[in-house]
């Protein structure tokens, strides 16, 4: 029943208003909008541009190696994320109650914090009970975690409650336990949804500071900490190539974050 009714309200949230004619606004509105799109994206292009074309310094010769950095922690934090978002995405949208609600608002717990709280209270984890742990990857990919959780949550939730209970109900009749028809079912079904959450994720654990900067192994950085360490000190030049390979691996997850939108509408 809790099921049904979270396949319901899922489908209650893809409904789409009708548009509401302009009229003699739609001239003020579209100029009021490519403004406002000028304003935001390009002078921050036109401005990167600049730098890279007239600046005299460039990028240290890790360039490549701290992008791969920043690939590898993000796409890390990511996957531990979704991981750990999938069964409280998949509670709350079959299992609607006090129980669940309560889990997803322990979710959310971490994300209401700022990133320098999280990491200075696993610094303090790390330095008293896991020194082994202190400065490693694994710690910095679970920083992210608790960071983010709610983006991953929102999307599987979001994912599970589309997908037809009465696949569930048919996977069951065939012999197949709970467990198993959440992994050979549920979760496929919730595939590109998951995906999505993933990719958001990605994209925000590549571009985080404050937790990156107290985490982070010795010796390693991200484009996000590079950014930061140039800008600090004035040499922009320095940092526009930073900056221009973050805004490309930030594009990535964008880039699959709008086909799974377009997708789900055209559907």
């Amino acid at each position: 029943m809790s099921a049904a009714r979270g396949a319901a309200a899922g489908t209650r949230g893809r409904r789409l208003g009708a548009p509401v004619p302009l009229g003699a606004a739609r001239g003020p509105a579209l100029l009021g909008s490519t403004a406002l799109a000028l304003l935001s994206l390009g002078v921050p292009v036109a401005s990167l541009t600049w730098w890279l074309a007239v600046g005299r310094s460039s990028a240290d010769g890790d360039l490549l190696a701290t992008t791969a950095a920043t690939v590898g922690v993000a796409a890390l934090g990511a996957l531990l994320t979704t991981a750990m978002a999938l069964p409280v995405g998949v509670l709350t949208a079959r299992h609607a109650g006090p129980l669940a609600r309560g889990v997803e608002l322990a979710s959310f717990a971490g994300h209401a914090l700022p990133g320098i709280t999280v990491g200075l209270a696993l610094v303090f984890f790390g330095i008293r009970f896991a020194p082994g742990l202190y400065q490693t990857t694994p710690m910095l990919a679970f920083a992210y975690a608790v960071l983010f959780l709610p983006l991953a949550v929102g999307a599987v939730r979001t994912a599970v409650a589309h997908a037809p209970p009465v696949l569930e109900d048919v996977s069951r009749s065939l012999g197949r336990g709970r467990t198993a028809t959440r992994l050979l079912v549920t979760v496929p079904l919730a595939a590109p949804g998951v995906l999505a959450g993933a990719a958001l994720v990605f994209l925000t654990c590549a571009k985080e500071l404050p937790a990156t900067l107290m985490l982070r192994p010795t010796g390693v950085d991200t484009l996000a900490t590079q950014l930061w360490t140039k800008t600090e000190v004035g040499a922009y030049a320095a940092a526009a190539p930073y900056a221009a390979v973050l805004l490309v691996v930030a594009a990535i997850p964008a880039v699959v974050l709008d086909r799974f939108l377009r997708g789900g509408d055209d559907r």
